[in-house]
């Protein structure tokens, strides 16, 4: 549960180098050993010369200090800090693990989108290098055709005048293209005056004609001169309308080429507009899909927030750590002690007066606990004891009875049609095997709270694989409530038909009792002979609904003895014998035939004798 904080930089001290001979035999080899003389102050001879003495000295194999001959101990502080282990929720873990695949989904998606968009953008940058050539071109033809059109424009003008000098208007006579043709009009109307034996109404409409044409005396000069001025000008009205054949040909040439064209860049349009349409399409959809990318980064934004906020101790205890070992790199001991007690005590007094920081740090040390062999309270684990921390199951291995029980009972079939005497005892089996199994789910509630420890919730069972016998069993209970509940819609639909065949049943009766009165009615009035005809039709009745009513109670599933009906035909009158009426024989018109023929014959011969 604790970090033993050892800082050998700041607490050991590193012996000097140690320049003499090493030990031999646990004891110091001094270059000559105890047989050297050892001469005090000026005692014995001098030496020859200073530098030997100074060599002498400087190479004596004899400790030069207490330290080197008599090293201290290594000193070790060590200060135990607590250590908080990092914690991972498993729901939010799960959580984690979910907004990554749902955002790498989106990233996918979001990709996708925008290789589509910038195809299309691709596209739509082709289709508009391909118009504006085209556009460019539509104008030049535009231009030229304007260009053709106002060049005919004043020959056109000019065969106006011409064809509307000649023609009159609707009110007033037609004009006359000259001034003599105007006056052989004029004489033509007086000498039909003159020499023709006409009525007056006809003569006054004549002088009222005559009148008409000489007010257009003056637009007739007038036209003629116009004409006169267009001939010189233009030429003759042939050779006016010859050009503008001409340049009409010209015109539709140009038409037809500024066409071909239009039509190229209104195909172009529309493919532009539909990509632009596709372009606005995938926009909105890459604006969505973006949407949905922020909101799964806030997500997790917000889920690893509440995960550092619940390893905010944890981070705390880093910072108090990378402290505790910046002080012992400066070899800062006293302030490294206090720390080190402040801790301790303040996470004591945490550990006895919080109960949720108590719960919150045995989760966060159970794994640790687990992966070092240990118990709960820190000792080491027994054989038989669980792990503290159980393997999670692999979603793919079920159960027996999940993966087996389930698919056989819907595997099976119910019959059709189950014999009513269904064995009573079933039904309380039912309630049995209910009350035992809500039995089992008590004792199994009471179990586990029994075995959730205090401030670590429920700890993970194993799932306990199910015995055949007791699987067996399972599918057995589980056919018996089906078979009870397709009983139970049986009677209810039986129910239903035997409430419709009453109805029937009345109705028919009814029917009945209408056609016996009939009957009756009958008999008083038309004999014997309808009485026979009618009570066979009632016989066939009364068999065909013989049947309808024994097919009702295989319905309701109830096996019944057919009853066997002895109809008994009361003796009536006796039938008289029908009277046999002679048939008429047919008449053979080949006896008329004949001698009618011979007498035709005869009345021809005596006719032709008769002519001669």
């Amino acid at each position: 549960m604790g970090v033993e904080v050892v800082n050998s930089g700041g607490f050991e001290v590193a012996p000097a180098p140690f320049e003499g001979k090493p030990e031999k035999n646990g004891k110091l080899d001094q270059g000559k050993g105890d047989d050297a003389p050892i001469n005090f102050g000026s005692v014995g001879e001098l030496p020859k010369n200073a530098e030997e003495n100074n060599n002498k000295v400087v190479n004596s194999d004899a400790p030069k200090n207490a330290a080197e001959e008599w090293p201290v101990a290594k000193q070790i502080h060590s200060f135990y800090l607590v250590k908080y282990r990092s914690y991972a929720d498993p729901k939010i873990k799960a959580k984690l693990d979910l907004a990554d695949k749902e955002l790498e989904k989106l990233n996918k998606a979001r990709t996708g989108v925008l290789d589509k968009l910038r195809a299309k953008r691709a596209e739509r940058s082709e289709l508009f290098d391909l118009l504006d050539p085209l556009k460019s071109e539509r104008k030049g033809f535009n231009t030229m055709f304007d260009e053709k059109r106002k060049e005919m424009e004043p020959l056109q003008q000019a065969l106006g005048k011409l064809r509307s000098n000649d023609g009159g208007s609707a009110r007033g006579p037609a004009i006359c293209s000259s001034e003599e043709e105007l006056n052989s009009m004029i004489y033509s109307y007086q000498y039909r005056i003159q020499h023709e034996s006409i009525p007056l109404t006809e003569e006054k409409q004549i002088l009222k004609e005559i009148r008409l044409l000489e007010g257009t005396r003056d637009k007739v000069i007038a036209n003629a001169a116009m004409r006169a001025k267009i001939k010189e000008s233009m030429g003759q009205k042939d050779d006016i309308q010859g050009q503008v054949k001409l340049m009409g040909a010209g015109l539709d040439g140009v038409k037809k080429e500024r066409q071909a064209i239009s039509a190229r860049i209104n195909e172009l349009s529309e493919k532009l507009k539909a990509t632009k349409d596709e372009i606005t399409v995938l926009e909105n959809e890459l604006k969505t899909v973006s949407e949905k990318r922020d909101k799964a980064y806030s997500n997790i934004h917000d889920l690893r927030r509440q995960r550092d906020e619940t390893n905010s101790e944890y981070y705390q205890n880093r910072t108090v750590l990378n402290k505790a070992r910046d002080l012992a790199a400066q070899k800062n001991i006293s302030e490294l002690e206090a720390l080190a007690n402040a801790e301790v005590e303040k996470f004591i007094s945490l550990w006895c007066s919080k109960k949720n920081f108590r719960e919150d740090y045995e989760k966060r040390i159970l794994q640790s606990l687990d992966s070092r062999q240990l118990s709960r309270d820190g000792r080491m684990r027994n054989p038989d004891e669980k792990p503290l921390i159980a393997p999670e199951a692999a979603p793919s291995k079920a159960t027996p009875s999940e993966t087996e029980v389930v698919p056989k009972a819907k595997a099976k079939p119910q019959p059709k049609e189950e014999p009513v005497s269904a064995p009573k005892p079933d039904a309380t089996v039912a309630q049995n095997t209910e009350k035992a199994k809500d039995a089992v789910k008590v004792k199994n509630v009471a179990d586990d709270d029994d075995d959730e420890v205090y401030g670590l919730g429920k700890p993970q069972k194993e799932e306990k694989p199910v015995d055949a016998a007791t699987a067996k069993e399972m599918r057995k209970q589980e056919e018996i409530a089906k078979a009870k509940q397709a009983m139970e819609r049986k009677k209810k639909l039986a129910e239903k038909a035997a409430a419709k065949a009453a109805i029937r049943a009345q109705k028919e009766a009814e029917k009945k009792e209408k056609k016996e009165q009939e009957k009756k009615a009958k008999k008083k009035t038309g004999g014997n002979t309808e009485t026979e005809t009618e009570e066979v039709p009632e016989a066939s009745e009364e068999e065909i609904e013989a049947p309808v009513q024994e097919e009702k109670p295989q319905k309701e599933k109830v096996f019944k003895e057919k009853p066997i009906r002895n109809r008994t035909r009361g003796r009536g009158p006796e039938t008289i014998p029908r009277a046999i009426l002679k048939r008429k024989k047919s008449t053979n018109y080949w006896v008329y035939a004949a001698p009618a023929a011979l007498v035709v014959l005869l009345l021809l011969v005596l006719g032709y004798y008769y002519v001669l």
